[in-house]
């Protein structure tokens, strides 16, 4: 029987609302405070793999999310006019009768997991940051933006890449370093025969990709290098993807662009990376998801491991009496695991960085991490 620990977690994101889903299911008293709120979530999409699937059907969670997305079970590389080149299938490492992987839009995703965390029990406090952390042996004293104080067992730091608690706890030398490259992203009505992950290369080396994200969505994404570390202007993103996409003639990359009009949401970021070294906790703070590891999105599984690192917290904690002993624990499950996901998906990185490069060695690394992550946990 877990201990009744109280736990507060910095972050309403994927791996906090995992995390206070799973410490309150377990009997824990769980609350996320977390400074924005879920209806602020814009609408791009997020790939669940298998291994994703599998960490969330321990707590739980899996059913309800993929009854929210859109499984798949391809990935197929096409030439710029759409031609099938080569198409393979990623093992099927959650169950037999689900698919492979599931496409998800972030809002939707993040529904569910508020919806479920707040079922079991788990507090969550939107608008709110934490303002001051003072910790003993014992546990975390904190002060929030709205004057309340109070003390946790165990403060969890799921605030992201750019994480304020990391930064407060472990020091100010830790922060993301640019990959250099970036990913545009667009939302729009899924084409009937879209059926898994498609990346489409065109013969002067550029790739444009796309994933389902519900039975009427579909997201498509276009990797772009660049030395320089960049934003885009908002209101130029539209006319700036549809540059990027000149030149390819698949129809329904076709019919895509011609949707580019404005109307429906588009992003680009660049990719900020980041892995910290272990252990993941300091005293009673304790660091999981985007604030431990950033990594590229090649391999689609930063959320994946964000899921994972609140699954094993969740287990530790519920099987070890001292939190000391379970964050240790936690840390030595994870160390490896990511750091393998995190090298690999850079590898990708650097490999599409390569302008000589046909595209087969990223494919070999991706189906190369997608054996990593069938691994068991």
């Amino acid at each position: 029987m877990a201990s009744q620990h109280k736990v507060l977690v910095v972050g309403g994101g994927i791996s906090g609302m995992t995390l206070a889903h799973g410490l309150a299911r377990a009997g824990m008293d769980a609350r996320v405070v977390e400074s924005g709120h879920r209806m602020d979530q814009q609408g791009t999409g997020i790939s669940l793999l298998g291994n994703a699937l599998r960490a969330l059907d321990r707590v739980g969670l899996a059913d309800s999310c993929m009854a929210a997305g859109s499984g798949w079970d391809t990935v197929s590389v096409r030439n710029d006019a759409g031609e099938i080149v080569n198409e393979r299938r990623p093992p099927r490492i959650f169950r037999p009768d689900a698919p492979g992987a599931i496409g998800i839009m972030r809002p939707k995703l993040a529904e569910v997991l508020e919806g479920q965390a707040l079922a079991s029990g788990a507090r969550i406090d939107y608008r709110t940051t934490v303002e001051d952390i003072e910790q003993d042996g014992n546990g975390v004293s904190y002060r929030l933006s709205t004057g309340e104080t109070g003390r946790c067992d165990l403060l969890v730091a799921a605030d992201g890449t750019y994480s304020k608690t990391r930064c407060k706890v472990f020091g100010g030398e830790y922060q993301p370093a640019y990959a250099g490259q970036g990913a545009w992203r667009f939302t729009v009505e899924r084409p009937a025969e879209f059926d898994g992950l498609v990346l489409y290369k065109h013969r002067d080396g550029r790739a444009v990709g796309g994933l389902p994200l519900s039975d009427k969505l579909c997201y498509y994404f276009f990797l772009e290098n660049a030395k320089v570390h960049a934003h885009m202007p908002q209101d130029r993103l539209s006319e700036m993807f549809r540059e990027r996409l000149e030149g390819f003639s698949a129809p329904d990359l076709l019919a895509a662009i011609g949707r580019c009009d404005g109307t429906r949401y588009i992003s680009y970021r660049p990719f900020d990376i980041l892995f910290m070294p272990q252990p993941w906790h300091r005293g009673r703070v304790v660091l999981v998801g985007d604030a431990a590891h950033s990594v590229t999105p090649q391999l689609t599984s930063g959320g994946g491991m964000a899921i994972e690192d609140a699954v094993v917290l969740i287990e530790e904690l519920s099987q070890r009496t001292s939190i000391d002993d379970a964050l240790v624990a936690y840390g030595q499950r994870r160390g490896e695991r990511v750091k393998r996901v995190f090298d690999i998906s850079l590898a990708i990185c650097q490999a599409e960085q390569d302008p000589h490069a046909d595209g087969r060695r990223a494919v070999e690394l991706l189906f190369e991490g997608y054996g990593v992550l069938a691994q068991p946990f």
